[in-house]
């Protein structure tokens, strides 16, 4: 309620918005909204809600981009396998697929890093005469082999299929210790490598496409079997479970059905979340379109269909008409989290019949509920060879016309949007169910002033209208809310945008938009609050019809609408009644003095509410620092928005404790950590490496008065950390037996050490030094140091003022670089390999079961 005693109807978020009708449809917008994968429901309403900007939108369209001419379908056999090392080095199969291109990060042009004839130039079988005539077995292998399939496992192996000469397998190429590849054949069983994927546990994934089956190593690249076990015909005498022995380890595949039960052939394989296999299932004459099945444990748990998954709009349609898009993939990745979208669990497919990507979001990994995004992915001049998704892209294989380079996958900015849009605001918001199962009706629902006959006064939006765009406002009211849905639309003024911000006082409802908020930027044209005074509005109950228009390339966005109810008519208050009985039936009088009503109350509103001012919770952002000044106290801008409005709020707190250890921690807490709750007044250091005030009369000599004579010397000063200028050194000099030790005592009562975490930065260790010097009593002394540069015998107390463990200022001494005092002697290669096998260092009995 304002200050005239007028109050709103609000409609804010995406429950507010979902409850609103889609003026074509009828049904709510909530409803073409779904959780799941239900594509068709997004093609029922014009609208859709920008979780982002917490605004209602115009549904935004993915364009299918087709080349000209007729669409063929990619070839399979275009699909070789490609990867990336953690060193930013790409690997992939050659078109002849006898050899393996490299090219290195940042590098021009690729070069060729391994063939099928080194195979034949390392084989030295019966290259030796034998004078009696005897040949051996020749156990290199065949050396004519094609290459199908290859990753990189986050070991750095990198393994690749083959397949010739009568043997298939694998070959593994160590890429950290070079040399020739291990052959890694696979013996007694039909084997056909088609596509290799990594697991986050070092091991990988092979898929057998010709058998229907996939196969999984570990981290040491051994087949993951089973153990087959064998109940006996004996059991403890004493009872208990029977005996049962084992047989040795039998590696087996993982044979792939659907969910019917039909083997099926897949055509890629990817590690999924918690452990899971994603395949993809390539179209049959039974489904014009490619499927996704899970595997967890050996075991089937969902299956999803690409069958009108995506609305996208033909470039190719002259009408640009939205429709649904069965899907055709070549190749998928998946992609817990990076560029280039921010959610995580993304699987991107590579379109078989168009370039460019289409991203699906895993809303329930358990389940399989895939949501499209509509953002455009491009692939230009795409070689079908394989998309591979990294930790900070997706990227995809540009065929240059005498190389290959690999480039990540952009969001294309240029977006498409539906024209227009309308809807209106229920009669009934209807109900919600509690935790209790309880339904309640929602308050403010529907839009009742339970006032009759009551005009409603004026309309506000938070909305964003970029150039081309429009908006219009239809209303109609009644005292009976069964008969408002017969009453004429009548067309309100076109809203304006209001200069001065929002009319309720203070408030930024665009303040996420704006973003440093130490350095705001200006929202761009269009975006603020809009205001019109409703015309002719007269009945309880109220019903707003809401159209937009929209360019194409961008939209609208409405974040909140509030409806204000009664009218502060100055006409009927503050003029004679033959001025009202006079102004029919234009109003113009009271649309005049309209403004001028406008003005004033947004002025004494915030007079009304002017202790916001004084709250540092709700203060603008741009009136801290003066609030700040009451109490004689200046914020540093290096200190964000929550920080400072924390200190400002409990700055007689930080006051009280001002010169005590208690509030130099807490103030320095606030601004390292981050932490603006009241566990920053706790007083000493909650966690690990946190911030600590060491007294140095805690760490004072005891001297045996007894002795004479007294040695104390305070050292380990070092460069650039110190503030305090001055050294405490007394040797060799004999001084009175009671007063050496008591001055030395009063002296040290006034020093202290602060002892921050080593990974801070030089300039915010200056910023640190000036809190200390600001929060310290003026009589003391002090030395800024971080956690290692107070570890000295005699000065710091082990477990309170230091901490043990391994730190990051200690690395590996190498010669001609490194101090002694700032390293240790590390395992020569390969023995510092924590995460491979190493001959003379593991034992073979350690190795983890399978």
């Amino acid at each position: 309620m304002d200050v005239q005693g007028s109050q709103y109807h609000l409609i804010d978020g995406k429950a507010d918005w979902g409850r609103c009708l889609d003026a074509t449809t009828g049904a709510p917008l909530a409803s073409a909204w779904p959780a799941g994968d239900d594509a068709l429901a997004s093609l029922t309403s014009s609208w859709e809600y920008d979780v982002q900007t917490e605004a209602l939108r115009l549904r935004r369209e993915t364009p299918l981009f087709r080349r000209a001419g007729r669409v063929e379908p990619v070839d399979r056999a275009q699909r070789r396998g490609a990867d990336r090392d953690a060193a930013g080095y790409w690997y992939w199969i050659s078109p002849d697929r006898r050899g393996i291109l490299r090219r290195a990060s940042g590098a021009w042009h690729s070069d060729a890093w391994w063939s099928v004839d080194d195979l034949a130039a390392a084989c030295t079988c019966g290259t030796t005469a034998d004078p009696g005539g005897f040949a051996g077995t020749c156990t290199c292998g065949p050396v004519d082999v094609l290459l199908a399939g290859l990753c990189v496992t986050t070991r750095d192996y990198l393994l690749a299929g083959y397949i010739g000469g009568g043997e298939s397998g694998l070959l593994v190429f160590d890429l950290r210790g070079g040399g020739a590849p291990l052959r890694m054949p696979w013996r007694d069983v039909a084997f056909d490598p088609w596509d290799l994927a990594r697991t986050s546990d070092g091991g990988a994934l092979v898929l057998d496409r010709s058998s229907g089956r996939y196969w999984s190593l570990d981290e040491q690249l051994r087949l993951r079997a089973v153990v087959p076990q064998h109940p006996i015909g004996f059991s403890p005498a004493a009872g208990g479970d029977p005996i049962v022995i084992t047989s040795p380890a039998i590696p087996r595949a993982v044979p792939i059905t659907d969910s019917g039960g039909v083997p099926v052939h897949p055509i890629s394989i990817e590690a999924g979340p918690a452990g899971m296999v994603l395949l993809l299932l390539d179209s049959d004459a039974d489904h014009a379109y490619s499927r996704v099945l899970c595997y967890a444990q050996d075991t089937l748990r969902w299956e999803a269909s690409l069958e009108n998954a995506v609305a996208v709009i033909d470039e190719k349609d002259p009408n640009g008409t939205a429709n649904l898009f069965s899907l055709r993939a070549q190749d998928f990745a998946y992609q817990d989290s990076g560029a280039p979208l921010t959610e995580t669990g993304m699987i991107f497919f590579a379109d078989a019949e168009g370039d460019q990507v289409v991203a699906f979001h895993l809303d329930e990994p358990e389940t399989g509920a895939l949501t499209a995004q509509d953002d455009f992915l491009p692939l230009r001049r795409w070689g079908a060879r394989a998309i591979v998704a990294t930790s900070d892209a997706l990227w995809y294989d540009y065929d240059e016309p005498s190389d290959t380079r690999w480039v990540s996958v952009q969001v294309y900015g240029e977006y498409r949007f539906v024209p227009s849009a309308s809807l209106v605001t229920p009669v009934d918001f209807g109900s919600v169910t509690t935790s209790d199962g309880i339904a309640q009706s929602v308050d403010g629902g529907p839009f009742d002033s339970r006032i009759p006959r009551c005009v409603w006064h004026r309309l506000l939006l938070d909305a964003s209208l970029p150039s081309g765009a429009t908006l219009r406002v239809r209303a109609r009211a009644c005292d009976d809310p069964e008969t408002i849905e017969s009453q004429d639309w009548l067309v309100q003024p076109t809203p304006y945008l209001r200069s001065d911000g929002s009319e309720l006082p203070f408030a930024d409802p665009w303040l996420s938009q704006r973003g440093d908020l130490n350095d705001p930027v200006p929202l761009p044209d269009g975006m603020g609050t809009w205001e019109l005074l409703f015309q002719q509005v007269t009945g309880r109950y109220l019903q707003v019809e809401l159209s937009v228009t929209g360019p194409g390339q961008a939209t609208p966005l409405v974040k909140s609408l509030r409806a204000w109810y009664p009218r502060f008519s100055y006409v009927t208050r503050y003029l004679p009644a033959v001025y009202a009985e006079h102004d029919e039936p234009t109003h113009f009088l009271e649309r005049f003095l309209a403004n001028q009503e406008g003005l004033y109350t947004a002025l004494e509103e915030k007079i009304e509410h002017s202790a916001l001012l004084l709250d540092a919770r709700t203060a603008p952002v741009a009136d801290l620092p003066w609030l700040a000044g009451w109490f004689g106290l200046a914020v540093d801008p290096q200190w964000n928005l929550q920080q400072r409005r924390y200190l400002v709020g409990n700055v007689d707190r930080f006051y009280r404790l001002r010169g005590t250890p208690i509030g130099l921690v807490a103030t320095l807490r606030v601004y390292l950590d981050g932490t603006v709750d009241e566990t920053v007044f706790a007083g000493g250091a909650t966690t690990a490496g946190g911030i600590r005030v060491a007294e140095r009369f805690l760490t004072r000599d005891i001297v045996d008065p007894s002795l004479g004579t007294s040695t104390e010397t305070t050292s380990g000063t070092t460069s650039g950390t110190t503030s305090e200028t001055t050294s405490d050194t007394t040797s060799g000099t004999p001084t009175d037996a009671a007063d050496g030790p008591l001055r030395r005592a009063r002296e040290a009562a006034h020093r202290f050490d602060v002892l921050v975490p080593s990974c801070i930065t030089d300039a915010t260790l200056d910023m640190v030094r000036r809190i200390i010097e600001q929060s310290k009593p003026a009589h003391t002394l002090y030395r800024l140091r971080r956690y290692y540069q107070l570890f000295v015998v005699g000065q710091a107390r082990l477990g309170v003022d230091s901490e043990l463990g391994d730190g990051a200022r200690f690395q590996p001494i190498t010669i001609g670089q490194s101090t002694l005092q700032g390293g240790y002697l590390a395992a020569p290669y390969p023995f510092n390999l924590t995460d491979r096998v190493v001959s003379d260092r593991d034992r073979l009995g350690s190795f983890p079961k399978l």
